[in-house]
């Protein structure tokens, strides 16, 4: 009987424990797009100042993307001129803040 006992305390704290990691582990990701008629190169330097004036730190650059951290937070957006839309992505672990974030540099922008 102990055993059983034993056995079902440790199948339930067995199964906290990987809910529990698999909720810290889940990203939330909120994106937003609009039209641009900047140029490419305008477009990115905007991205550039919207991403700084957000509250992030610039990170490398692509040709057509420029990207940021803030914490545990990322933020990329990426110009594509030729086809006249500029998207943004925030992730990070709160599905609270990411919004909030995106509200941030999108303003910016």
């Amino acid at each position: 009987m102990m055993h059983r006992l034993f056995a079902g305390v440790f199948c339930f704290g067995f199964a906290s424990l990987a809910l529990a990691t698999g909720a810290q582990a889940s990203t939330a990701i909120t994106t937003q797009w609009n039209d641009t008629t900047l140029s490419q190169s305008e477009c990115l330097k905007r991205a550039e100042t919207a991403i700084r004036r957000g509250g992030f730190d610039s990170l490398a650059h692509t040709q057509e993307s420029r990207h940021g951290v803030r914490g545990d937070y990322s933020v990329s957006i990426r110009c594509m001129a030729e086809k006249g839309v500029v998207f943004f992505v925030v992730a990070g672990p709160s599905r609270d803040r990411t919004p909030k974030y995106m509200d941030d540099v999108f303003k910016e922008f």
